[in-house]
């Protein structure tokens, strides 16, 4: 299933097992995407197989490594057979820049997109704001690893912090490269508005209770995200 992202679409995240219950309920959900987030839904692998096959909305695989945030201190080997297994369901699939630049993920982009799945480079700092520059290289270099769509992820504290950032995201969109930044922290839910007008393609809430601060649930962020 393929997705046009010339214009911000709204992710909902299942983290959990009652995420999965809910969906089990609905055939519809707030937003455009919905992401399964493996290495918290690992031990319920199956009722996440089971989901993904039975609902109707695109699929966005992410199995997030320990050092940035990842459920389940799993290892390269375990998260790589976790994408293996469910990369047949997937219209995206996230991993971390710093993931592939290990070896383990050295073909990890070549099997996406066999799968017929975008790739998504991604980097998060929970603790602050890492500076433009750095954010400016995180990007470019999701996108030399063979990523289709780069995201970053930051704690925003300060209106300067969140001005550099829409510059960024601004900028790529400008040349036609998809970006997908969002803020944690004081400014967080802000940050996910304005970045989305300013081009973010991809723009995530929660189903039931957040797993980041300064997220909106994906109902809310997709009715502002068209309202403003």
């Amino acid at each position: 299933m393929s997705i046009d992202l010339s214009f911000p679409r709204i992710v909902a995240t299942a983290t959990r097992p009652e995420d999965l219950s809910f969906l089990a309920s609905s055939a519809t959900v707030p937003g455009d995407l919905l992401e399964y987030r493996l290495d918290d839904l690992a031990p319920v692998a199956d009722e996440a197989a089971a989901m993904m096959s039975a609902h109707p909305s695109p699929v966005l695989l992410t199995v997030r490594r320990p050092e940035e945030g990842g459920a389940g201190n799993l290892t390269d080997e375990r998260r790589l057979a976790l994408y293996d297994r469910f990369l047949p369901h997937a219209t995206l699939v996230d991993t971390e820049i710093a993931s592939l630049k290990r070896a383990a993920f050295s073909g990890f982009p070549a099997a996406a997109h066999e799968a017929g799945a975008l790739l998504i480079g991604s980097f998060h700092d929970f603790n602050g704001f890492p500076g433009r520059d750095l954010l400016a290289d995180k990007i470019a270099e999701a996108f030399s690893l063979g990523a289709d769509i780069a995201k970053v992820a930051v704690v925003i504290g300060e209106m300067r912090d969140l001005f550099s950032l829409v510059e960024l995201v601004e900028y790529h969109h400008s040349r036609g490269r998809l970006v997908s930044a969002m803020g944690m922290g004081p400014l967080g839910k802000l940050s996910r508005l304005v970045l989305a007008k300013a081009g973010s393609c991809l723009n995530y809430g929660y189903l039931l209770r957040p797993n980041a601060p300064g997220q909106w649930s994906a109902e809310d962020l997709s009715r502002l995200v068209a309202e403003v």
